[in-house]
Protein backbone atom coordinates (compact mmCIF):
# COMPACT_ATOMS: atom_id res chain seq x y z
CA UNK A 1 0.00 0.00 0.00
CA UNK A 2 1.36 3.76 -0.80
CA UNK A 3 0.30 6.43 1.18
CA UNK A 4 0.80 10.16 0.71
CA UNK A 5 2.79 12.44 3.87
CA UNK A 6 0.84 16.29 4.67
CA UNK A 7 2.14 18.26 6.68
CA UNK A 8 0.74 21.76 8.17
CA UNK A 9 3.20 24.32 9.94
CA UNK A 10 1.17 26.54 12.06
CA UNK A 11 2.04 29.20 14.33
CA UNK A 12 1.74 26.62 17.77
CA UNK A 13 2.40 22.99 15.81
CA UNK A 14 3.72 20.98 13.22
CA UNK A 15 1.05 18.59 12.35
CA UNK A 16 1.29 15.89 10.81
CA UNK A 17 -0.99 12.89 9.04
CA UNK A 18 -0.33 9.46 6.68
CA UNK A 19 -3.33 9.39 4.14
CA UNK A 20 -3.79 6.06 1.90
CA UNK A 21 -6.13 6.24 -1.53
CA UNK A 22 -8.91 5.78 0.00
CA UNK A 23 -8.35 8.84 2.45
CA UNK A 24 -7.89 6.66 5.41
CA UNK A 25 -5.65 7.94 8.12
CA UNK A 26 -2.37 6.07 9.37
CA UNK A 27 -1.18 8.10 11.36
CA UNK A 28 -1.04 11.43 12.68
CA UNK A 29 0.91 13.70 15.24
CA UNK A 30 1.37 17.12 16.08
CA UNK A 31 4.42 18.87 17.97
CA UNK A 32 4.28 22.43 19.72
CA UNK A 33 6.68 25.30 17.85
CA UNK A 34 7.73 27.87 20.15
CA UNK A 35 7.20 31.18 19.39
CA UNK A 36 9.41 34.65 20.93
CA UNK A 37 8.14 37.52 21.58
CA UNK A 38 10.11 41.06 22.20
CA UNK A 39 9.33 44.52 23.34
CA UNK A 40 8.95 46.28 19.85
CA UNK A 41 6.28 44.34 18.36
CA UNK A 42 9.37 41.57 17.70
CA UNK A 43 7.34 37.97 16.68
CA UNK A 44 9.77 35.29 15.89
CA UNK A 45 10.69 31.31 15.79
CA UNK A 46 13.18 29.62 14.64
CA UNK A 47 13.26 27.79 11.47
CA UNK A 48 15.35 24.59 12.48
CA UNK A 49 12.34 24.00 15.40
CA UNK A 50 10.14 23.45 12.54
CA UNK A 51 13.11 20.96 10.88
CA UNK A 52 13.59 18.88 13.82
CA UNK A 53 9.91 18.84 14.65
CA UNK A 54 9.31 17.16 10.91
CA UNK A 55 12.02 14.86 11.85
CA UNK A 56 10.31 14.12 15.06
CA UNK A 57 7.26 12.98 13.43
CA UNK A 58 8.97 11.23 10.82
CA UNK A 59 11.17 9.18 14.04
CA UNK A 60 7.34 8.53 15.79
CA UNK A 61 6.03 7.50 12.39
CA UNK A 62 8.75 5.11 11.70
CA UNK A 63 8.37 3.20 15.46
CA UNK A 64 4.75 3.02 15.36
CA UNK A 65 3.72 2.34 11.48
CA UNK A 66 7.47 0.56 10.44
CA UNK A 67 7.55 0.46 6.60
CA UNK A 68 5.14 3.03 6.29
CA UNK A 69 7.38 5.85 6.01
CA UNK A 70 9.69 4.37 3.16
CA UNK A 71 6.31 3.83 1.69
CA UNK A 72 5.07 7.42 1.04
CA UNK A 73 4.96 8.60 -2.93
CA UNK A 74 4.40 11.84 -2.33
CA UNK A 75 4.97 14.98 0.32
CA UNK A 76 3.22 18.29 0.59
CA UNK A 77 2.35 21.21 3.30
CA UNK A 78 0.81 24.00 4.06
CA UNK A 79 1.61 26.25 6.06
CA UNK A 80 1.54 30.38 8.45
CA UNK A 81 1.74 32.82 5.82
CA UNK A 82 3.52 36.28 5.47
CA UNK A 83 6.85 35.26 7.08
CA UNK A 84 10.09 36.61 5.94
CA UNK A 85 12.54 33.84 5.97
CA UNK A 86 16.11 34.72 5.45
CA UNK A 87 18.07 31.56 3.15
CA UNK A 88 21.88 32.30 2.98
CA UNK A 89 23.89 30.91 0.67
CA UNK A 90 24.62 27.32 2.68
CA UNK A 91 20.57 27.09 3.08
CA UNK A 92 20.41 27.97 6.84
CA UNK A 93 17.88 30.50 8.01
CA UNK A 94 17.90 32.93 10.28
CA UNK A 95 14.95 34.19 13.15
CA UNK A 96 11.97 33.79 10.42
CA UNK A 97 10.19 36.72 11.59
CA UNK A 98 6.24 35.73 11.88
CA UNK A 99 3.33 37.37 10.65
CA UNK A 100 2.07 39.04 13.73
CA UNK A 101 5.06 40.96 13.43
CA UNK A 102 4.78 44.54 13.32
CA UNK A 103 8.16 45.78 13.65
CA UNK A 104 7.57 47.37 10.04
CA UNK A 105 4.58 49.93 10.56
CA UNK A 106 6.96 52.80 9.61
CA UNK A 107 7.70 50.81 6.16
CA UNK A 108 4.35 50.45 5.20
CA UNK A 109 3.15 53.71 5.69
CA UNK A 110 6.20 54.44 3.22
CA UNK A 111 5.51 52.30 0.75
CA UNK A 112 1.37 53.05 1.04
CA UNK A 113 2.53 56.64 0.32
CA UNK A 114 4.55 55.97 -2.40
CA UNK A 115 2.60 53.55 -3.98
CA UNK A 116 -1.00 54.78 -3.36
CA UNK A 117 -2.57 52.42 -5.70
CA UNK A 118 -0.55 49.22 -5.14
CA UNK A 119 -3.87 47.12 -4.02
CA UNK A 120 -4.70 47.23 -7.82
CA UNK A 121 -1.76 44.56 -8.80
CA UNK A 122 -1.63 42.82 -5.37
CA UNK A 123 -5.74 42.81 -4.32
CA UNK A 124 -4.42 44.22 -0.64
CA UNK A 125 -3.35 47.14 1.30
CA UNK A 126 -0.11 47.30 2.92
CA UNK A 127 0.15 46.59 6.64
CA UNK A 128 2.97 46.12 8.97
CA UNK A 129 2.47 42.26 8.34
CA UNK A 130 2.99 42.52 4.85
CA UNK A 131 6.56 41.26 3.79
CA UNK A 132 7.19 44.26 1.50
CA UNK A 133 7.48 46.16 4.73
CA UNK A 134 8.79 43.53 6.52
CA UNK A 135 12.14 43.59 3.86
CA UNK A 136 12.40 47.01 3.38
CA UNK A 137 13.07 47.22 7.48
CA UNK A 138 15.19 44.57 6.75
CA UNK A 139 16.65 46.39 4.10
CA UNK A 140 17.07 49.66 6.56
CA UNK A 141 18.10 48.12 10.02
CA UNK A 142 19.91 45.09 9.37
CA UNK A 143 21.66 45.66 5.73
CA UNK A 144 24.57 43.11 6.12
CA UNK A 145 21.80 40.16 6.68
CA UNK A 146 19.68 41.17 3.73
CA UNK A 147 22.79 41.26 1.01
CA UNK A 148 24.16 38.30 2.24
CA UNK A 149 20.19 36.52 1.88
CA UNK A 150 20.59 33.97 -1.10
CA UNK A 151 16.55 34.29 -0.80
CA UNK A 152 13.94 34.97 1.09
CA UNK A 153 10.67 32.53 1.20
CA UNK A 154 7.47 33.68 2.74
CA UNK A 155 5.71 30.60 4.33
CA UNK A 156 7.12 28.26 6.87
CA UNK A 157 6.35 25.33 4.89
CA UNK A 158 8.70 26.73 2.35
CA UNK A 159 11.25 26.50 4.73
CA UNK A 160 11.11 23.01 5.20
CA UNK A 161 10.58 22.23 1.35
CA UNK A 162 14.10 23.73 0.92
CA UNK A 163 15.67 21.67 3.73
CA UNK A 164 13.67 17.87 1.76
CA UNK A 165 14.91 19.68 -1.68
CA UNK A 166 17.03 22.41 -2.11
CA UNK A 167 14.59 24.11 -4.00
CA UNK A 168 13.66 27.49 -2.98
CA UNK A 169 9.48 27.54 -4.32
CA UNK A 170 6.37 29.24 -2.96
CA UNK A 171 2.84 28.82 -4.04
CA UNK A 172 0.33 31.84 -5.49
CA UNK A 173 -1.63 31.65 -1.79
CA UNK A 174 1.39 32.16 0.02
CA UNK A 175 2.58 35.19 -2.82
CA UNK A 176 -0.67 37.03 -2.36
CA UNK A 177 0.54 37.78 0.76
CA UNK A 178 3.91 39.27 0.16
CA UNK A 179 2.73 42.64 -1.38
CA UNK A 180 4.71 41.40 -4.75
CA UNK A 181 2.40 39.28 -6.37
CA UNK A 182 0.57 40.07 -9.41
CA UNK A 183 -2.41 38.72 -8.42
CA UNK A 184 -4.08 38.17 -11.60
CA UNK A 185 -1.19 37.30 -13.28
CA UNK A 186 -0.30 34.98 -10.31
CA UNK A 187 3.23 35.71 -10.48
CA UNK A 188 5.65 38.54 -9.38
CA UNK A 189 5.38 41.65 -10.10
CA UNK A 190 8.11 43.23 -12.09
CA UNK A 191 6.72 46.56 -11.47
CA UNK A 192 6.87 46.52 -7.50
CA UNK A 193 10.09 44.71 -7.08
CA UNK A 194 11.70 47.53 -9.15
CA UNK A 195 10.23 50.58 -7.60
CA UNK A 196 10.81 49.05 -3.96
CA UNK A 197 14.44 48.44 -5.53
CA UNK A 198 13.91 44.56 -4.68
CA UNK A 199 16.12 41.94 -6.07
CA UNK A 200 14.15 39.32 -8.30
CA UNK A 201 17.14 36.62 -7.95
CA UNK A 202 16.09 36.81 -3.98
CA UNK A 203 12.58 35.80 -4.62
CA UNK A 204 11.45 32.26 -4.63
CA UNK A 205 9.92 30.63 -7.90
CA UNK A 206 6.68 30.67 -7.97
CA UNK A 207 5.05 27.10 -8.96
CA UNK A 208 1.07 25.99 -8.37
CA UNK A 209 0.00 24.09 -5.16
CA UNK A 210 0.00 20.51 -6.76
CA UNK A 211 3.25 21.11 -8.89
CA UNK A 212 6.59 19.14 -7.66
CA UNK A 213 9.10 21.27 -6.08
CA UNK A 214 11.45 19.16 -6.04
CA UNK A 215 12.84 15.68 -4.70
CA UNK A 216 13.72 14.03 -1.52
CA UNK A 217 18.01 14.03 -1.55
CA UNK A 218 19.93 11.00 -0.66
CA UNK A 219 21.52 13.23 2.01
CA UNK A 220 17.79 13.73 3.55
CA UNK A 221 16.63 10.28 2.87
CA UNK A 222 19.21 9.08 5.02
CA UNK A 223 18.02 11.83 7.94
CA UNK A 224 14.26 11.40 7.46
CA UNK A 225 13.46 7.63 6.07
CA UNK A 226 11.46 9.20 3.05
CA UNK A 227 12.71 7.09 0.00
CA UNK A 228 15.38 8.83 -2.45
CA UNK A 229 13.26 10.83 -5.11
CA UNK A 230 10.27 10.76 -3.63
CA UNK A 231 8.41 13.94 -5.14
CA UNK A 232 7.74 16.99 -2.85
CA UNK A 233 5.15 18.91 -3.80
CA UNK A 234 4.93 23.32 -3.42
CA UNK A 235 1.48 23.04 -1.42
CA UNK A 236 -0.11 25.98 -0.31
CA UNK A 237 -0.24 28.89 2.02
CA UNK A 238 -2.51 27.54 5.32
CA UNK A 239 -5.24 29.49 4.21
CA UNK A 240 -5.60 28.21 1.18
CA UNK A 241 -5.79 24.66 2.32
CA UNK A 242 -8.00 25.49 5.34
CA UNK A 243 -10.39 26.87 3.26
CA UNK A 244 -10.56 23.50 0.81
CA UNK A 245 -10.66 21.46 4.52
CA UNK A 246 -13.79 23.45 5.10
CA UNK A 247 -15.14 22.18 2.38
CA UNK A 248 -15.61 26.21 0.71
CA UNK A 249 -14.60 25.22 -2.74
CA UNK A 250 -17.56 27.44 -4.20
CA UNK A 251 -18.85 31.22 -4.30
CA UNK A 252 -21.12 31.64 -1.37
CA UNK A 253 -19.48 29.09 0.90
CA UNK A 254 -18.28 30.88 4.39
CA UNK A 255 -16.70 29.31 7.02
CA UNK A 256 -14.62 30.34 10.16
CA UNK A 257 -11.06 29.50 11.22
CA UNK A 258 -9.94 28.84 14.97
CA UNK A 259 -6.51 28.67 15.52
CA UNK A 260 -3.86 30.21 17.56
CA UNK A 261 -4.59 33.46 15.49
CA UNK A 262 -8.06 32.94 13.03
CA UNK A 263 -10.00 34.25 10.38
CA UNK A 264 -13.52 34.27 8.88
CA UNK A 265 -13.00 33.59 4.74
CA UNK A 266 -15.32 33.02 1.59
CA UNK A 267 -14.04 31.67 -2.07
CA UNK A 268 -14.90 34.30 -4.58
CA UNK A 269 -14.47 35.82 -7.84
CA UNK A 270 -13.40 38.94 -7.60
CA UNK A 271 -9.58 39.87 -7.99
CA UNK A 272 -9.56 42.52 -4.80
CA UNK A 273 -11.80 43.28 -2.26
CA UNK A 274 -13.53 46.73 -1.13
CA UNK A 275 -13.42 46.08 2.48
CA UNK A 276 -10.68 47.95 4.09
CA UNK A 277 -8.53 45.17 6.03
CA UNK A 278 -10.08 42.34 4.14
CA UNK A 279 -7.51 39.97 2.14
CA UNK A 280 -7.97 38.66 -1.36
CA UNK A 281 -5.83 35.69 -1.57
CA UNK A 282 -5.47 33.40 -4.65
CA UNK A 283 -7.34 29.97 -4.07
CA UNK A 284 -6.01 26.97 -5.20
CA UNK A 285 -8.01 26.06 -7.83
CA UNK A 286 -6.73 28.52 -10.52
CA UNK A 287 -8.94 31.55 -11.57
CA UNK A 288 -10.42 31.26 -8.22
CA UNK A 289 -9.77 33.52 -4.76
CA UNK A 290 -10.67 33.56 -1.21
CA UNK A 291 -11.39 37.11 0.61
CA UNK A 292 -10.65 36.61 4.22
CA UNK A 293 -10.90 38.81 7.10
CA UNK A 294 -8.11 38.39 9.63
CA UNK A 295 -8.46 37.91 13.58
CA UNK A 296 -5.57 38.13 15.98
CA UNK A 297 -6.49 37.20 18.82
CA UNK A 298 -8.90 33.84 18.55
CA UNK A 299 -7.37 30.75 20.77
CA UNK A 300 -3.84 32.32 21.83
CA UNK A 301 -6.37 34.50 24.00
CA UNK A 302 -8.12 31.86 25.00
CA UNK A 303 -5.50 29.90 26.06
CA UNK A 304 -4.06 33.35 27.85
CA UNK A 305 -7.77 32.85 29.53
CA UNK A 306 -6.98 29.11 30.55
CA UNK A 307 -3.50 29.55 31.93
CA UNK A 308 -5.06 32.35 34.00
CA UNK A 309 -7.85 31.26 35.49
CA UNK A 310 -8.00 27.42 34.90
CA UNK A 311 -7.06 25.25 38.16
CA UNK A 312 -3.46 23.82 37.08
CA UNK A 313 -4.01 20.70 39.56
CA UNK A 314 -6.12 19.38 36.89
CA UNK A 315 -6.93 19.53 33.10
CA UNK A 316 -6.72 23.21 33.05
CA UNK A 317 -8.62 23.44 29.64
CA UNK A 318 -11.54 20.70 31.23
CA UNK A 319 -11.61 23.42 34.57
CA UNK A 320 -11.71 26.42 32.24
CA UNK A 321 -14.34 24.77 30.73
CA UNK A 322 -16.50 24.06 33.81
CA UNK A 323 -16.35 27.73 34.87
CA UNK A 324 -17.16 29.05 32.02
CA UNK A 325 -20.33 27.08 31.68
CA UNK A 326 -21.24 27.26 35.41
CA UNK A 327 -22.01 31.51 34.57
CA UNK A 328 -25.03 32.37 32.77
CA UNK A 329 -25.25 33.61 29.65
CA UNK A 330 -24.36 37.59 29.52
CA UNK A 331 -21.34 36.43 32.53
CA UNK A 332 -23.64 38.64 34.80
CA UNK A 333 -22.95 41.33 32.79
CA UNK A 334 -19.20 41.59 32.76
CA UNK A 335 -17.87 42.18 28.87
CA UNK A 336 -14.90 41.27 28.16
CA UNK A 337 -12.79 43.01 24.63
CA UNK A 338 -10.44 40.25 23.33
CA UNK A 339 -7.73 42.48 21.56
CA UNK A 340 -4.95 41.04 23.87
CA UNK A 341 -2.30 41.05 20.47
CA UNK A 342 -3.84 44.24 18.99
CA UNK A 343 -6.13 43.32 16.36
CA UNK A 344 -6.13 43.38 12.03
CA UNK A 345 -9.78 43.49 11.43
CA UNK A 346 -12.43 44.99 11.79
CA UNK A 347 -10.23 47.26 14.47
CA UNK A 348 -7.13 47.83 12.49
CA UNK A 349 -5.09 48.97 15.59
CA UNK A 350 -2.05 47.36 16.77
CA UNK A 351 -2.10 49.66 20.14
CA UNK A 352 -5.09 48.36 20.14
CA UNK A 353 -5.57 45.95 24.06
CA UNK A 354 -7.89 43.95 26.07
CA UNK A 355 -10.53 45.39 28.66
CA UNK A 356 -13.05 43.53 31.09
CA UNK A 357 -16.45 45.98 32.19
CA UNK A 358 -18.93 45.90 34.20
CA UNK A 359 -17.46 44.57 37.08
CA UNK A 360 -19.16 44.81 39.94
CA UNK A 361 -18.87 42.67 44.20
CA UNK A 362 -21.02 39.85 42.87
CA UNK A 363 -18.70 38.77 40.20
CA UNK A 364 -17.29 35.73 40.63
CA UNK A 365 -14.37 33.86 38.57
CA UNK A 366 -16.49 32.04 36.07
CA UNK A 367 -18.13 35.18 34.98
CA UNK A 368 -14.17 35.97 33.68
CA UNK A 369 -14.19 32.71 32.03
CA UNK A 370 -17.66 33.12 30.21
CA UNK A 371 -17.28 36.79 29.66
CA UNK A 372 -13.46 35.71 27.99
CA UNK A 373 -15.58 33.02 25.86
CA UNK A 374 -18.13 35.92 24.86
CA UNK A 375 -16.34 37.85 23.84
CA UNK A 376 -14.03 36.21 21.41
CA UNK A 377 -17.16 35.34 20.37
CA UNK A 378 -18.60 38.66 19.69
CA UNK A 379 -15.06 39.43 17.71
CA UNK A 380 -16.02 36.71 15.70
CA UNK A 381 -19.26 37.78 15.04
CA UNK A 382 -18.60 41.49 13.98
CA UNK A 383 -15.52 39.74 11.11
CA UNK A 384 -18.27 37.63 10.18
CA UNK A 385 -21.23 40.04 9.61
CA UNK A 386 -18.62 42.91 7.90
CA UNK A 387 -17.17 39.44 5.38
CA UNK A 388 -20.55 38.05 4.35
CA UNK A 389 -24.53 39.62 3.88
CA UNK A 390 -25.46 36.09 4.33
CA UNK A 391 -26.49 35.60 7.87
CA UNK A 392 -28.31 32.70 7.70
CA UNK A 393 -28.05 28.73 6.58
CA UNK A 394 -25.58 26.53 8.46
CA UNK A 395 -21.64 27.41 8.24
CA UNK A 396 -18.78 25.60 8.96
CA UNK A 397 -15.99 26.24 12.03
CA UNK A 398 -12.53 24.33 12.13
CA UNK A 399 -9.34 25.04 13.97
CA UNK A 400 -8.09 23.87 17.47
CA UNK A 401 -10.58 26.14 18.89
CA UNK A 402 -13.22 24.00 18.34
CA UNK A 403 -12.48 21.44 20.89
CA UNK A 404 -14.38 24.48 23.40
CA UNK A 405 -17.92 23.26 23.28
CA UNK A 406 -19.03 26.15 25.12
CA UNK A 407 -16.80 28.98 22.94
CA UNK A 408 -18.53 26.51 19.46
CA UNK A 409 -22.23 26.84 21.52
CA UNK A 410 -22.05 30.16 22.72
CA UNK A 411 -21.08 31.19 18.97
CA UNK A 412 -24.21 29.56 17.35
CA UNK A 413 -26.36 31.08 19.63
CA UNK A 414 -24.33 34.68 19.23
CA UNK A 415 -24.26 33.76 15.12
CA UNK A 416 -27.99 32.67 15.49
CA UNK A 417 -27.67 29.89 12.87
CA UNK A 418 -26.28 26.27 13.15
CA UNK A 419 -22.70 25.81 13.39
CA UNK A 420 -21.21 22.41 11.66
CA UNK A 421 -17.87 21.00 13.55
CA UNK A 422 -16.26 18.58 11.36
CA UNK A 423 -14.51 15.34 13.53
CA UNK A 424 -11.11 16.30 14.47
CA UNK A 425 -11.27 19.56 13.10
CA UNK A 426 -7.96 20.69 14.57
CA UNK A 427 -6.95 18.46 11.21
CA UNK A 428 -8.66 19.81 8.51
CA UNK A 429 -6.28 22.17 7.02
CA UNK A 430 -3.66 19.56 7.01
CA UNK A 431 -6.40 17.49 5.24
CA UNK A 432 -7.16 20.35 2.81
CA UNK A 433 -2.91 20.61 2.04
CA UNK A 434 -3.28 16.56 0.95
CA UNK A 435 -5.37 17.49 -2.00
CA UNK A 436 -2.50 18.77 -3.36
CA UNK A 437 -0.94 15.15 -3.14
CA UNK A 438 -3.56 13.12 -4.33
CA UNK A 439 -4.15 15.64 -7.69
CA UNK A 440 -0.61 15.36 -8.25
CA UNK A 441 -0.70 11.19 -7.90
CA UNK A 442 -4.03 11.05 -9.83
CA UNK A 443 -5.48 9.96 -7.27
CA UNK A 444 -8.48 12.72 -8.00
CA UNK A 445 -9.07 14.42 -11.06
CA UNK A 446 -9.73 17.59 -9.01
CA UNK A 447 -10.22 19.82 -6.22
CA UNK A 448 -13.82 19.48 -6.44
CA UNK A 449 -13.53 15.98 -6.67
CA UNK A 450 -11.21 15.95 -3.65
CA UNK A 451 -13.65 17.84 -1.98
CA UNK A 452 -17.04 15.80 -2.98
CA UNK A 453 -15.35 12.17 -1.88
CA UNK A 454 -12.97 13.03 1.26
CA UNK A 455 -13.91 16.60 2.71
CA UNK A 456 -18.11 16.62 2.08
CA UNK A 457 -17.83 12.98 3.54
CA UNK A 458 -16.66 13.48 7.13
CA UNK A 459 -18.51 12.98 10.25
CA UNK A 460 -19.21 16.39 11.97
CA UNK A 461 -21.60 17.49 15.07
CA UNK A 462 -23.67 20.47 14.52
CA UNK A 463 -24.35 22.75 17.16
CA UNK A 464 -28.50 25.18 16.96
CA UNK A 465 -28.55 28.18 18.52
CA UNK A 466 -30.16 28.38 22.25
CA UNK A 467 -33.01 30.61 21.45
CA UNK A 468 -33.31 31.65 25.72
CA UNK A 469 -30.50 33.43 25.14
CA UNK A 470 -30.54 35.39 22.22
CA UNK A 471 -32.19 38.80 23.59
CA UNK A 472 -29.52 38.63 26.46
CA UNK A 473 -26.53 38.10 23.71
CA UNK A 474 -28.60 41.02 21.40
CA UNK A 475 -27.72 43.87 24.23
CA UNK A 476 -24.45 42.89 25.18
CA UNK A 477 -23.70 42.47 21.34
CA UNK A 478 -24.83 46.06 21.56
CA UNK A 479 -22.13 47.48 24.29
CA UNK A 480 -19.41 45.24 22.75
CA UNK A 481 -19.49 47.27 19.55
CA UNK A 482 -19.63 50.04 21.37
CA UNK A 483 -16.66 49.39 23.21
CA UNK A 484 -13.77 49.40 21.32
CA UNK A 485 -14.56 53.30 20.42
CA UNK A 486 -15.28 54.29 23.66
CA UNK A 487 -11.61 52.78 24.55
CA UNK A 488 -9.85 54.07 21.79
CA UNK A 489 -8.80 57.71 23.61
CA UNK A 490 -7.14 55.85 26.25
CA UNK A 491 -4.17 53.86 24.25
CA UNK A 492 -1.11 55.26 24.84
CA UNK A 493 -2.40 58.14 26.54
Amino acid sequence: MTYIAAFDLGTSALKGILLDREGHRANEQSIEIETKYGLNGEVEQQPEQWWQALQTILSIWKDTTPGRVEAITAVTFSGQMEDVIPLDPSGTASNAILYSDTRADQEARFIQSKKPLLSNITGNAIRSSTPLAKLLWMKKHQPPQYQSTKAFVFSAKDYLIHKLTNEIVTDPVTAATSGLMDLNERSWSEELLSDFSIDASKMPRLLEPEEEAGKITAQVSQVTGFSVETPVLCGSGDAGAATLGAGALYEGDLYLYLGTTGWAAAPTKESANKIDGVFTLSHLPEGTNISIAPLLNAGNVHQWAVHTWGDQTESPYDNFEKMAAASPAGANGVLFLPYLHGERFPVMDPEASGAFVGLNPAVQKSDFARAVVEGLCFSCCQVIESLSEKQEGMMTIIGGGTRSRVWTQTLATILNRPIRVPNESEYSTVIGAASTAFISMGWVEDYAEFTKKYIDTLGAEVFRPEQENRETYKSQYDRYLRLYPSLKETYNN
